[in-house]
């Protein structure tokens, strides 16, 4: 056979096998596909990896530092400037103290309170402004920055100052929004205003240029970047004198029940009625309420320390319009307003001190609920009293822990009732219910207030599913 042959030969012998191949894998591939021969597969479950986020995580919570007061300078009419000194109280042991940078570095400076994740920490301000057109007192809660809160108090009205403290305590700065609402409605969105926080700054801000001449004022912070912390300056002055000064505390979201606990109304004479009826408070406590975005009623009541409660009015209220009641007499044992509305609202309760001829008043602020069976820790400034309410259906036990005590003691919050108790300085509370708390101090013609802020709650794992 010549070589050619040869070749020919085993050319058609690998067509031939080739073709033997590809029928057999169809075949193969056939039987498989009809499901008359089991596949065996590889099967892996769904992976799941958890990692720790608090190891090594901080927070921080950030006080105003000195009250500003809004054209203390002729010179710099639209410029607060701080001065005075103000005290803090902080419960916890934090890891360090700092403070943040502002534009007129008068007074004392906002002091930023850093504590590890886990950490029980609360902080608290107070400070008796005694400037020459100012005079009064103002105290407040040392907040958490976040990316969303509420205020609500004070006006713009002739003689009515209103700023807005803004707290940035990040590396980063943070580009906050403000939007204004007032007794007519939403403010002008070309009126509502970005503010540039540096990182590790406050900015303050008068809030009469966006929304001038109004009786009633919401606010509304976003910010990006950075979270912040806010804060509204309110003053007051008739002719040349001091009428008021105070400092709101936030509030973190609208709600359909609002808890304001250490609400007061005194004045040291009886038959001082400003023109008032003569059974009535000659400066009464006010109820404010907003809700952004529906319309409804709400219904307000005063707790008092042994259960019961009495009706104070109701609100009816328009979306975006900052609604007010006015209580002609306040009930002078109660010790906390509930407001229970048919939509999601945020509110603030204005209460007075008057001894003639000085007066204050203070804006009290919504309180958060304290979860149960938690050991929170809570900052009462000199003078304060700690008022608790218990808006729940079962009776609340509350140990009360307070520094250099040896022994707590326990206290009972009757169902429906808001009472004051004995503590000062550091203190921890644990409660067998959800309550709410807050701090007021009362001093002649001085008056202010603040709620005691919850923890806010922090995600200590994820999951993580790799692919």
């Amino acid at each position: 056979m010549s070589e050619q042959s040869k070749r020919m030969l085993r050319g058609g012998a690998r067509a031939a096998t080739g073709v033997v191949i590809i029928g057999v894998s169809i075949a193969a591939a056939a039987v498989l596909g009809s499901g008359a021969v089991a596949i065996p597969s590889v099967e892996r479950g769904v992976v799941a990896v958890s990692a720790d986020t608090s190891q090594n995580a901080t927070f921080s919570l950030i006080c105003t530092g000195a009250f500003a007061e809004l054209g203390a300078d002729p010179s710099r009419p639209t410029a607060a400037i701080p001065s005075g000194a103000s005290t803090t109280v902080i419960t916890g042991e934090p890891l360090e103290q700092g403070e943040l940078a502002r534009e007129h570095a008068d007074g004392t400076a906002p002091l930023v309170v850093q504590g590890s994740a886990n950490d029980n920490l609360a902080a608290a301000e107070l400070q008796q402004v005694g400037g020459s057109t100012l005079q009064g007192l103002t105290a407040s809660s040392c907040a958490e920055p976040v990316h969303e809160q509420w205020l609500v108090g004070g006006g713009t009205k002739l003689g009515q100052s209103l700023t807005l403290v803004l707290g940035n305590s990040f590396e980063v700065p943070a580009t906050v929004q403000v939007s204004l609402f007032d007794e007519n409605g939403q403010a002008d969105s070309s009126r509502a205003t970005g503010v540039l926080v540096p990182a590790n700054s406050q900015r303050i801000v008068s809030l009469g240029g966006y929304a001038p001449d109004r009786e009633r004022i919401a606010v509304r912070v976003e910010s990006t970047g950075a979270a912040v912390t806010a804060a509204l300056g309110a003053s007051q002055t008739v002719d040349i004198r001091s009428f008021a000064v105070d400092t709101v505390t936030r509030q973190l979201a609208p709600a359909t029940m609002l808890v304001v606990p250490g609400v007061a109304n005194f004045s040291s004479d009886e038959h001082a009625t400003d023109g008032a009826a003569p059974d009535a408070d000659p400066y009464p406590v006010l109820v404010r309420v907003l809700s952004p975005e529906e319309s409804g009623t709400a219904t307000v009541r005063a707790l008092k320390a042994d259960g019961s409660s009495q009706s104070l009015g109701t609100i009816d209220f328009e979306a975006g319009v900052v609604a007010e009641l006015s209580v002609p007499t306040w009930p002078q044992d109660a010790q906390a307003v509930t407001i229970d509305a048919t939509v999601p609202v945020v509110a603030g309760v204005l209460g007075s001190a008057d001894v003639p001829p000085a007066h204050d008043n203070a804006w009290f602020a919504p309180a958060p609920a304290l979860p149960a069976d938690t050991k929170v820790a809570v900052a009462v400034v000199l003078g304060g009293q700690l008022v608790l309410a218990n808006t729940g259906d079962a009776d609340a036990s509350v140990e009360i822990e307070i520094e250099g005590v040896a022994k707590p003691k326990t206290v009972t919050v009757p169902a429906g009732a808001a009472m004051p108790v004995e503590a000062r300085g550091q203190v921890w509370l644990t409660s067998s219910q959800p309550i709410a708390a807050g701090v007021r101090v009362v001093s002649g013609p001085n008056i202010a207030g603040y709620p005691v802020l919850a923890p806010i709650e922090r995600r200590a794992a994820i999951t993580v599913f790799p692919r």
